[in-house]
């Protein structure tokens, strides 16, 4: 596979005035494609009868417009996980009760499978589904999963994640004694027998050998068809959050998985910015989608498959004492309501299926401004997204210089919230996520520099911006 496109921090010449100023040096042939379904959620067990629906005439249709609102069109849609702590806590019971449910612990019955599958049928959206690892049931494992394969009517299953960060209570030898046990079971029926598995869904910072060796097994035969980890910046301030080292520590955690499975072999399962739900006033304001895309991009340019966003709700385990601030939005008796997080992902899912291009950009006065670039192989349309991680107070005009040839007029989206960088409401070009999760929004017409082929445009504090250009 080609390199990837260059990392927007090179010098180029600075424009007086201009807190930035990019120019897109190259767009070559075998520069590096987003995947198309690259973009995910990681959903909790917990969640599915609150955000998905308990059977499947009851689903919840404002969530299949969600994720319809995160397809840039009907070839990019993305891929559901569902699992985290409950994936290893939840019991399948098929005709089992869920009103004793907890955050973390409880029972999942047809109902919700059924939820799930048809959320994902409507909405075109691909599913790994977590079974149950560290209870050592095999027959349990494989009776949910002989249900699912029954009721996957839309072959909407992408694969089955066996466990749930298992280096947290097995050894290597003992997990992968454990996994080869399921997959025993699984195959001593024609109905799961060879369907697609994947794992270990390692937490953050574990060792790689985990996947390589979990890879080395399966692979060969086609039944795995990429590996799983996690990962979580941590940071516990929202100025540590936007600082480059963030992005450094995440792409070399991807370059260690490349060396233990290969590029694009592996999915980043699930992530967010901090764990254990996130920090009010890091993980839900408009700073930490500044974060967001520049990892989601500096991902893809660095060979991951895909990256799933991590949710939960404690609103609805009050007993369980826990809050999620980090979730990019959450569902009220039916109804969407955004948090920032929400239109990072809407905006970044311009990206999908596009070829990233060289970007040289050079930052006055030590401001921190990321510029990543993008084209369209079937119309050569240039997508610039240009990322101010300055933290508050800084702001200020940038330019953007695209190749000889594109001069077009173009559209400017820009993602952004007057409260600035500690803002908890966020909009793209004003625009917000209704209750009934239809999202859209229309972009600002621009026009080059006369005479030259920069684009000129004002970016806030902590905002995002989605140039354009034909």
């Amino acid at each position: 596979m080609a390199s990837a496109a260059p990392l927007p921090q090179q010098a180029a010449s600075v424009i007086p005035g201009h807190i930035a100023d990019s120019t897109v040096v190259s767009c070559p042939q075998t520069g590096v494609t987003v995947p198309a379904d690259y973009l995910g959620l990681s959903i909790e067990w917990s969640m599915i009868q609150h955000w998905f629906g308990t059977s499947r005439t009851s689903i919840n249709s404002s969530l299949v417009n969600l994720l319809n609102s995160l397809e840039r069109s009907p070839s990019t849609r993305g891929v559901l996980r569902i699992g985290g702590n409950s994936q290893d806590g939840y019991q399948w019971d098929q005709h089992g009760s869920t009103t004793g449910n907890t955050l973390f612990s409880g029972t999942i019955n047809a109902g919700l499978v059924d939820a799930i599958l048809e959320v994902a049928r409507q909405s075109g959206w691909k599913v790994i589904l977590g079974l149950n690892l560290r209870n050592n049931h095999p027959g349990m494992a494989q009776s949910l999963a002989k249900y699912v394969v029954g009721q996957d009517t839309g072959g909407n299953l992408l694969a089955f994640e066996i466990g749930n960060e298992p280096n947290s209570y097995l050894s290597l030898t003992a997990y992968l004694a454990r996994y080869q046990a399921y997959v025993a079971q699984l195959d001593g029926d024609p109905v799961t027998a060879n369907k697609p598995i994947t794992g270990p869904a390692i937490s953050e910072n574990a060792d790689v050998t985990w996947a390589h060796d979990l890879w080395a097994r399966y692979q060969a035969t086609g039944r795995m068809p990429f590996t799983t980890w996690h990962d979580y910046a941590n940071s516990s301030s929202l100025a540590l959050l936007l600082q480059t080292s963030k992005i450094t520590e995440f792409t070399t955690r991807i370059e260690a998985m490349n060396g233990a499975v290969g590029s694009r072999n592996h999915r980043m399962g699930e992530g967010n910015d901090t764990g254990k739900g996130g920090l009010d006033k890091v993980s839900n304001v408009v700073g930490k989608t500044a974060w967001l895309i520049d990892t989601l991009l500096a991902g893809a340019a660095r060979g991951l498959r895909g990256c799933n966003n991590h949710a939960w709700d404690g609103h609805y385990y009050p007993g369980d004492n826990r809050t999620c601030w980090y979730t990019p939005f959450v569902i009220r008796d039916g109804q969407t309501s955004p948090r920032p997080g929400f239109y990072a992902l809407a905006l970044f899912k311009h990206a999908l299926g596009r070829r990233f291009c060289g970007v040289s950009t050079a930052n006055a006065s030590g401001q921190l401004v990321r510029t990543w670039c993008l084209t369209d192989p079937s119309t050569n349309r240039i997508y610039a997204y240009v990322i101010n991680k300055g933290g508050p107070g800084k702001s200020g005009k940038v330019g953007v210089s695209a190749p000889a040839g594109h001069t077009g007029t173009g559209f400017l989206n820009v993602m952004t919230d007057a409260g600035g960088c500690p803002a908890k409401t966020a909009s793209i070009q004003g625009s917000t996520l209704p209750a009934n999760g239809s999202y859209t929004w229309t972009g600002t017409l621009i026009n080059a520099v006369p005479g030259t082929t920069r684009y000129e445009f004002t970016l806030g504090e902590c905002s995002t911006a989605l140039l354009s250009i034909p």
